[in-house]
């Protein structure tokens, strides 16, 4: 009997850059169990550091599991404006399948999250 090799996905990476506007921290890859400590670790980390605001672009995102959600509404409730760019079938499906869009709103890019997060506070 053949068993098939395992599939192997590449680990995410990111990218974190820095402007006065706001921190931008890039995926590119499957966020899986195996990168979940590291990108947590990453978002508190900036978060400390109190940017004006965080965006997670996610456009290159191939996979998100359950855990990434729950990090990304912490990251949501650090106390840093916070906006998700990259509107990927991979991160949507989830989002979507957990009733999560209300709280989890995703911009198509960085720049329309960016302009979200400049008029956030006039909402409020």
């Amino acid at each position: 009997m053949l068993i098939p090799a395992p599939r192997t996905r590449p680990s995410a990476t990111f990218d974190l850059t820095s402007t006065a506007e706001a921190s931008v921290i890039a995926a590119v890859g499957d966020l899986d169990l195996a990168v979940t400590d590291r990108f947590d670790a990453l978002l508190n980390r900036e978060l400390l550091l109190a940017p004006p605001a965080l965006v997670f672009d996610a456009s290159a995102v191939t996979f998100c599991s359950a855990r990434v959600l729950t990090i990304l509404l912490d990251a949501g409730a650090g106390g840093v404006p916070f906006a998700i760019a990259g509107r990927c079938r991979s991160l949507l499906r989830p989002i979507t399948a957990l009733g999560l869009e209300r709280m989890l709103p995703v911009h198509w890019d960085t720049a329309e999250a960016i302009a979200w997060l400049k008029l956030v506070p006039q909402l409020s």
